[in-house]
């Protein structure tokens, strides 16, 4: 190319392909894309009939499609989603009549990961604002400089013709690139390396479909016509080629016998070399390889680590160039202060259950994270406003202020409780191991439960300021209303009669001195 072709190229300018100098791409077209030097033609299609290249594509462009597309408002408080936008519908639900969003998302970024491009014209209503968009064949659109240093758009249909769009009617996902126009075609970059995978799969290919292993070779003990090796040759093909037809028996005739061969080193390397082939692909796309299938360096131990890190490190690089992009040709000018769009990546992020789980339970004690945060996190509904309170763990507060004291009510009365309970279960045990036919069973059973009911009740009287005698005639009443024979007590039983000597003993007391107070 000469220099002044080369300095107008740089501003967009690009010569017609003529039959008596046509450009690359038709070249291309027609020899079924550029020679690489294992001797295979490589363009954009054939790249993709080769599996792991057609698999980087599939698993990045269905990725992206896969995931909600949202559009959120700032407030202050945060963000709020706005699903009712026209951006939300396009890209989240159908961008046109004809297509629904996953295509449409999917295409365009399988455009990209093999043209370097992927175009969509945006069709827009009176006001100017979105409201269809309708996908552009990369190897048909092209970005230009007009002569004033605009930029803009030049499609040519399959029907002829040329079209010209301004910029801001052009939704331009664009790869790795040098100018930052136009990202670089991404299968003539990587032609030899994709050239070499296929080459090395189509010689495993013949080599399994000829069985020319050779695993020997036939010896004649006399010398043979041309007609006659042609003969012995036909025959031993359409006997043994294919897989097929391998290892089946072969009857030698006039002293011919079989000398076995071993397999060619090298041809077995080759074989081998297909696996490691799919690392080219990786290293392409920046994709870890177990996601291609190559598990070789791959454990049930860090092959969460490695789906993680494919978003970091893959997906997230892919989800800012459509975020940004649809920010500023989607959005009306007034609205890119208030409002932006979102790929929604947090499922893809999900660990193993019980570390999403700790990791909430964690947010949840230490106050940052509530109910309703851990729920939306999950995909979960919103329980109410109860779910939006935060926890304040008593084991932590600001610098430089006292913690207030403790109060020991609950605490004590629940050792007093635990020690009176524990009196009525003795009671309640014995009761059901003596026989209860004896006269005097229930008499002898109340002194025994006057005895050890005693000293319990009267400590927890202590702390309300009860008397002795007070105490006693709490438990008289309660023994007799308790312990006869028209009672058949049980250990739930053993509950209600202690929450009621406690509430004879304390609370009583202190709702008289209430009513006291009140009137």
């Amino acid at each position: 190319m000469r220099l002044t072709e080369k300095i107008m190229s740089r501003f967009g300018y690009e010569k017609r392909s003529t039959t008596s100098n046509p450009a690359q791409w038709f070249i291309d077209w027609v020899t079924g894309g550029r020679e690489v030097s294992s001797g295979v033609h490589v363009n954009e299609k054939v790249a993709l009939e080769y599996t792991p290249f057609w698999d980087a594509v599939r698993i990045i462009s269905g990725t992206i499609a896969s995931l909600p597309f949202i559009v959120y408002r700032r407030t202050a408080g945060g963000r709020d989603r706005v699903p009712n936008h026209i951006i939300y519908e396009l890209m989240h639900n159908r961008p046109n009549e004809y297509m629904d969003a996953i295509t449409f998302i999917e295409t365009r970024q399988a455009h990209v990961l093999t043209y370097g491009n992927g175009y969509a014209e945006i069709q827009r209503n009176g006001a100017g604002k979105p409201i269809a968009l309708w996908p552009l064949l990369p190897d048909r659109t092209f970005r230009m400089i007009s002569d004033s240093g605009m930029p803009y758009y030049e499609v040519r249909p399959q029907k002829g013709g040329t079209v010209q769009l301004p910029d801001y009617n052009v939704l331009h996902i664009k790869g790795l690139g040098f100018d930052g126009y136009t990202g670089y075609p991404v299968v003539t970059y990587h032609r030899e390396s994709i050239g070499y995978g296929i080459a090395v799969k189509e010689f495993g290919g013949r080599f399994f479909g000829n069985d020319a292993s050779p695993g020997g070779v036939l010896e004649h003990p006399g010398a043979l016509s041309p007609q006659a090796r042609k003969n012995i040759e036909e025959s031993w093909n359409n006997a043994h080629k294919g897989l097929s037809q391998s290892h089946r028996m072969q009857i030698f005739e006039e002293g011919m016998k079989w000398v076995k061969t071993g397999v060619d080193p090298e041809q077995a390397q080759a074989l081998e070399v297909q696996k490691y082939t799919v690392d080219d692909c990786s290293r392409i796309f920046s994709i870890p390889p177990h996601k291609l299938g190559s598990m070789d360096r791959a454990t049930f131990s860090n092959i969460e680590e490695q789906n993680i890190d494919f978003v970091t490190s893959t997906m997230l690089y892919w989800f800012r160039k459509w975020e940004q992009e649809c920010n500023y040709k989607l959005l009306m000018p007034t609205e890119r202060k208030t409002m932006f769009c979102e790929i929604l990546a947090e499922g893809l992020l999900r660990g193993r259950t019980i570390t999403r789980y700790n990791a909430y339970n964690i947010g949840r004690n230490a106050g940052f994270l509530s109910v309703n945060d851990v729920r939306r996190m999950e995909n979960m509904n919103s329980i109410g406003e109860k779910g939006d309170i935060y926890l304040e763990p008593l084991n932590m507060k600001p610098a430089g202020t006292e913690t207030p004291p403790k109060s020991n009510e609950g605490f004590m009365r629940k050792a007093h409780r635990d020690l009176i309970l524990s009196q009525w279960l003795r009671l309640i045990k014995k009761q059901n191991s003596i026989n209860q036919k004896n006269p005097n069973f229930y008499e002898k059973q109340r002194d025994y439960a006057r005895t050890i009911l005693y000293e319990p009740a009267t400590a927890y009287a202590s702390v309300f300021g009860k008397n002795g005698v007070d105490i006693r005639e709490i438990i008289n009443e309660i023994i007799e209303k308790y312990i006869n024979n028209r009672m058949e007590l049980t250990e739930k039983d053993a509950e209600i009669v202690t929450e009621e000597i406690m509430f004879e003993i304390g609370e009583r007391k202190c709702l008289t001195k209430m009513s006291t107070r009140a009137g």
